[in-house]
């Protein structure tokens, strides 16, 4: 039962992190991205504040604070706000692959900083788990992409695989809510600004839209990110971004389930290779990350 409880941790972080993108395309029916995602993070503040009083952590600790923030602006407005806005620019399916190549860059970032040791086997368990999920996308090297919508999510996904080093590097000593609290504040605080710029008419939200972001909340927001700092803290850097990979096959799940999406054969297949791929990267008969610095 041990040995499965760290992979059923792994699964329910992939589908509830998956599902944000059911959650937000229905919500996105009523907002545009930039205000949606600032309700989101202020609104999850404003939950976790009262956790702050029942578990008694220092609220206003200054070094926590410091370091949830920095986390917040790479995770919450960079990666989010420029992987939404490159959505405007090219097919979401080259969004995903880009995004998917976080862990290759989490392992040379790591490794770079003398966080974590280089592990040629995890480098190419995370280039197979690319490979899947290159083919789950169906992403086709005939179609030219608008240069500029690349680079969007590029910044992005660059931006994602320095907070996640980061945490490893800088936050493990600080409890997940309190990262977590800060991160939200400083996502909401960055990305208010252009909804105000960006936003589209005012609208009344349908009651679909008010359930979506009460469950971006406190299932993806809360709950998927502060499990995702957690996996960070218990697996490595490196092996936590790898776990990202599965998010396309849940993703066409969920999208088959919620969204009537037909499932293919190649999104099977591509599980394969993505599964294949992180067993090669995560595996250790010591079963612990290689780390170098704690």
């Amino acid at each position: 039962m041990k040995k499965l409880y760290p992979i059923l941790l792994i699964v329910v972080f992939s589908i509830v992190w998956s599902s944000a993108f059911i959650a937000g395309s229905i919500a996105l029916k009523d907002f545009d991205p930039f205000t949606l995602l600032t309700i989101r993070f202020s609104l999850s503040a404003f939950v976790m504040l009262p956790f702050f009083l029942f578990l008694k952590i220092k609220f206003f600790k200054k070094e926590a604070a410091y370091h949830g923030i920095l986390i917040g602006l790479l995770n919450n407005a960079l990666y989010l706000g420029l992987s939404f806005s490159a959505l405007e620019f090219v097919r979401p399916q080259v969004v995903i692959v880009i995004i998917s190549c976080a862990p290759i860059f989490t392992s040379i970032l790591s490794a770079s900083t003398g966080i974590e040791l280089f592990s040629i086997k995890k480098f190419l368990g995370c280039i197979l788990g690319l490979f899947g999920v290159i083919i789950i996308t169906g992403i086709s090297t005939t179609n030219q992409a608008n240069s500029f919508g690349i680079f969007l999510a590029t910044a992005g996904m660059l931006a994602f695989s320095c907070g996640t080093v980061i945490f490893r590097g800088k936050g493990l000593k600080f409890p997940v809510l309190q990262v977590n609290f800060w991160q939200s504040i400083a996502g909401a605080i960055t990305l208010a600004p252009f909804a105000i710029v960006l936003r589209q008419k005012n609208v009344i939200p349908s009651m679909e839209s008010i359930i979506s972001i009460a469950y971006l909340i406190f299932f993806v927001t809360i709950g998927g990110m502060s499990l995702w700092l957690l996996l960070i803290r218990k697996s490595g850097a490196t092996n936590a971004s790898s776990y990202h990979l599965l998010n396309p096959f849940f993703g066409s799940l969920l999208s088959y389930a919620f969204l009537n999406h037909p499932l293919i054969k190649t999104d099977f297949i591509g599980a394969i290779f993505i599964a294949s791929g992180l067993f090669l990267s995560t595996y250790s008969k010591k079963n612990s990350p290689n780390c170098k610095v704690t």
